[in-house]
């Protein structure tokens, strides 16, 4: 998956290194309860959302953060509504599946693989203007992410 310049592991199989496989093999942020609560029906039939769907709602994601911290909303508000939308979109629209998972992924998996992506955006596409409150719990959640990447071998590279 492409991320300004990086060509990211993930599809078509996903690599064990990448954000997604880790979020779906094993990366657990926790991040919140609220949000792993919430289970909206899945949708019959539905397409496993490709690499670009994917890609692009977590840009979408990362960019609704963005302008939030510039508004000076709560992070952990902001960011379990993006959750709310990402997982809701992921498993209405997609059936939990995306393209190179082996399986749907899991309301947990889905949390994680999102919260990975987006943070990983939030710090690149707006990281240094973030408010301090922001910029600490983004910086908290990227070392999670980086820490989970090079135990699986790929360096931390964003």
């Amino acid at each position: 998956m492409q991320q300004h310049g990086y060509v990211h592991p993930l599809f078509p199989m996903l690599a064990k290194r990448s954000v997604l496989a880790l979020a779906i093999f094993g990366l657990s942020l926790s991040f919140p309860a609220a949000v792993t609560a919430q289970q909206p029906a899945k949708a019959p039939a539905a397409t496993p959302a490709t690499a670009d769907q994917f890609n692009t709602y977590m840009s979408m994601a990362a960019i609704n953060m963005c302008t939030l911290a510039q508004a000076k909303l709560p992070f952990k508000a902001s960011m379990e509504g993006n959750l709310s939308m990402l997982t809701s979109v992921l498993s209405t629209k997609h059936g939990s599946q995306i393209q190179g998972a082996p399986a749907p992924l899991t309301r947990e998996q889905l949390v994680n693989a999102s919260v990975a992506e987006t943070v990983l955006r939030i710090d690149k596409f707006c990281g240094p203007s973030l408010p301090p409150d922001w910029k600490k719990e983004v910086d908290t959640l990227v070392a999670q992410v980086k820490k989970a990447m090079q135990a699986a071998g790929s360096g931390g590279k964003k």
